[in-house]
């Protein structure tokens, strides 16, 4: 009998750390490639959905009491939540609703209007000094509108690892380098998204909606995200980085001082190194498999210099800095956070640049603080999966708001509060749906009592 005890005691340990570990959200046995499949996540989701809209049943929901259903500590999420899946579906379910509003509805298609160039005022060009300009505003004119670039796969199913994107590394799947001719095969196959099938997707949910609905959000990130290459192109307005970024701390519409406090959380950067294993961004792991790879390549598959010259190109050079394992522990080593491994978001940084950048010239006002977390929700409604390439939901908001010309310090306290305001739904909302099903189960026992008046 003891070996049966054994056998099942070591059974439930296998399946706790293969498939049900409290900082993962992902699972072994996910019908892919292990550790990959967003479909515990997509579970999590739904109950995230039904605590949050129990939480809301209440008219006074500020009032209720939040006890939580389970004893174990909070460990994740600014310590506020139980498990990785807890704050990850309660803050996705949370930024969803948050910007479900006719004001975010409003800010995203003006934001989109603006980098379409329909807004677009000559005299403004020559009011602020533009240096480059394209020769046709509307930019769905440009060749390139209709062409695939690095982010076409953003928020793209990937039926290989039943997640997102072009790639996600696992420990069942640890090497994902397969060489920039590969990449770009994946990027001009058929699933690969053009900034013109973007904006053809986008925008009869944003004129059809008084709102912005949860599809219009994942789109509008899509859009974004692939725009931006072809909105900051030699061609159209000029490189993000060389042109636009000297152009927008300029007019003080950005800060070279926080855009260098995001590049200090970069990858083997010294003060991300200094912090320890345990608190910094950059994986252990990655980089080392990479070096792997790339010797089994040499040495065992007899790779020539020019194959393995293609899987070392640097236009995939981020993809050694993706780590197996999405946590680190936070800087106070008080618990553990969400980390994609890639640092503070640069992708986020862009997009906001480049939306202020259409602004100015179109005569509207700058982003605001609520306009930022717009943007971010649709970037987070892109990134909020399992897939390896992807960004946290404070690194997200890092990038957006320093981006908009915003310190961290804005995007940290609207991080925080999320947090809080997300924690208080999800276990509040738990909570009064296990105090509803108990109260069922005793009328249930009572209407079935001997002594119950028929």
């Amino acid at each position: 009998m003891k070996y049966v005890a054994g056998a099942a005691g070591a059974a439930y340990v296998y399946d706790n750390t293969a498939n049900r570990f409290f900082l993962s959200t992902t699972s072994l046995h996910d019908g892919k490639q292990g550790f990959t499949s967003d479909c515990r996540l997509q579970e999590a989701e739904e109950k995230a959905e039904a605590n949050y809209t129990e939480f809301y049943a209440h008219d006074c929901s500020d009032k209720v009491e939040v006890a939580r259903t389970s004893l174990w500590p909070t460990l994740v999420g600014e310590n506020l939540f139980v498990t990785m899946l807890d704050f990850r579906s309660a803050t996705k379910v949370h930024m969803k609703k948050l910007i479900n509003s006719k004001e975010a509805r409003d800010s995203i298609a003006l934001n989109i209007s603006c980098i379409l160039g329909e807004r677009i005022k000559p005299t403004l060009l020559t009011k602020h000094g533009v240096a480059q300009a394209p020769v046709d505003f509307d930019i769905t004119k440009e060749g390139g509108f209709e062409g695939k670039n690095k982010y076409s796969l953003s928020g793209v199913a990937n039926h290989d690892t039943g997640s997102y994107g072009y790639a996600s590394r696992s420990i069942s799947n640890p090497f994902i380098e397969k060489g920039e001719k590969h990449h770009d095969q994946a990027i001009a196959s058929d699933r690969a998204l053009t900034p013109k099938a973007c904006i053809a997707a986008l925008q009869p949910l944003l004129e059809n909606s008084e709102s912005l609905m949860p599809e219009a959000q994942f789109r509008a990130g899509q859009a974004f995200l692939i725009l931006r290459p072809l909105y900051c192109g030699p061609k159209t307005w000029g490189d993000a980085h060389k042109v636009l970024m000297p152009f927008l701390e300029e007019k003080g519409l950005a800060s070279s001082r926080e855009n260098q406090r995001l590049g200090e959380t970069r990858p083997f950067k010294r003060s991300d190194m200094e912090k320890g294993v345990a608190r910094r961004n950059t994986s252990v792991a990655g980089p080392l498999l990479h070096e792997l790879n790339m010797a089994i390549q040499k040495s065992i598959y007899k790779k020539d210099e020019e194959s393995i010259s293609d899987l070392r190109s640097k236009k995939l050079g981020e993809m050694k800095y993706i780590p197996i394992c999405h946590f680190k522990m936070n800087d106070d080593c008080s618990g553990f956070e969400d980390s994609s491994g890639l640092a503070d978001s640069f992708t986020g940084y862009n997009v906001s640049a480049y939306i202020n950048h259409a602004r100015l010239l179109s005569g509207e006002d700058r982003l605001s603080k609520q306009d930022v977390v717009a943007i971010v929700g649709c970037l987070n409604a892109v990134y909020d999966n399992a897939s390896s390439e992807r960004h946290t939901l404070r690194e997200i908001a890092h990038g957006c708001f320093v981006g908009a010309g915003y310190k961290v310090e804005d995007a940290e306290a609207f991080y925080k509060d999320v947090c809080k305001d997300s924690a208080r739904e999800f276990y509040g909302g738990e909570a009064l749906r296990a105090a509803k099903s108990s109260q069922g189960v005793t009328s249930e026992k009572s209407r079935s009592s001997p002594n119950h008046p028929q």
